[in-house]
């Protein structure tokens, strides 16, 4: 009776331990399948942070295709303009008097000088910082005129030649008022639009990239 209840005894442990080593495994398995779980979240977290600094990878190329296609980032803009002009010519001690119109219509292309050594492009606490002069013309100012009339005519008074001398005189005007245009704020902002667009479209595109900061435009 000893020997056997010695024996149930040795079963019973045997069984005990071969049903705590299975639930070991278990938990194990369990344990090790959540540790994996947690890296895993980790990591993607990791990812996803790493993403969100990505862009600054690429301020140096961002400069680069900013300064080769600077000329695609030109801000258009066309404005009408009409040149009045009276005439007064005279002979034998009388005068003669006439007037004429000159309308037309001009493309500026208002943008930045964006060679390599004139502006700056650099990752800040903030986002990313365009550092450059104000904007200027970029490009010669396309003048187109449309048409001229001559609401009243005087006798010895060459109409047609003063219409021939303002269309000379036009692409003067347009450069100069050019100028005067590119100090606007309403031209700089259009202006600011096109380079911030271009560039944050440019850096969201890059692998890795999963947000483009603030882009603030600063003027030296």
């Amino acid at each position: 009776m000893k020997k056997r209840s010695i024996g149930v005894v040795v079963v019973t442990i045997a069984a005990g331990l071969a049903g705590a080593s299975v639930t070991y495994w278990i938990l194990n398995d369990k344990m090790q399948s959540r540790v994996m779980e947690v890296q895993e979240k980790a990591e993607s977290i990791k990812d996803e942070l790493f993403g969100y600094t990505k862009y600054t990878d690429y301020i140096s190329a961002g400069k680069l295709v900013m300064t080769e296609q600077a000329k695609f980032l030109a801000a258009k803009v066309v404005r009408d303009y009409d040149v009045v002009e009276h005439l007064e010519a005279g002979r034998f001690g009388l005068k003669s008097n006439a007037t004429v119109i000159v309308y037309y219509k001009v493309e500026y292309s208002f943008g930045y000088d964006l060679k390599p050594e004139s502006y700056e492009l650099q990752a800040t606490p903030a986002g990313i910082e365009v550092k450059l002069g104000k904007p200027i013309l970029v490009a010669s100012p396309a003048v187109t005129p449309l048409k001229h009339e001559i609401p009243s005519s005087g006798l010895w008074t060459q109409e047609k030649d003063a219409i021939i001398a303002i269309h000379q005189r036009l692409p003067a005007l347009a450069r100069n008022n050019g100028i005067s245009m590119a100090q606007d704020e309403a031209i700089r902002a259009v202006c600011e639009k096109r380079l911030v667009d271009f560039l944050r479209d440019f850096m969201g595109k890059q692998p890795g990239v999963k947000h483009v900061p603030a882009i603030v435009v600063v003027y030296k």
